[in-house]
């Protein structure tokens, strides 16, 4: 993620490189979530650590948020 935002920042407009580094970032936290445990249970919820990290660090807006909404995350992301 480094080295592909480091190359964005200097090579992408600016506001594309920041988009591109959001949604490495989330997709980051998104992985984590996909660890989960089926049927176990795990610290890394999308209530508790994906919907928590993005509201502090602001990755993916609304919209983007919709568009993921169907892709189940607590559920090791079984219908990506």
């Amino acid at each position: 993620i480094q080295d592909v935002a480091g190359l964005a920042k200097t090579q992408l407009p600016i506001e594309l490189a920041d988009r591109l580094v959001r949604h490495f970032n989330a997709a980051h936290i998104a992985g984590y979530v996909g660890l989960n445990a089926i049927g176990q249970g795990s610290p890394y919820s999308k209530t508790y650590f994906f919907d928590h990290y993005n509201e502090e660090a602001k990755l993916l807006t609304p919209a983007e948020m919709k568009e993921i909404s169907r892709h189940d995350m607590d559920n090791s992301g079984l219908c990506m």
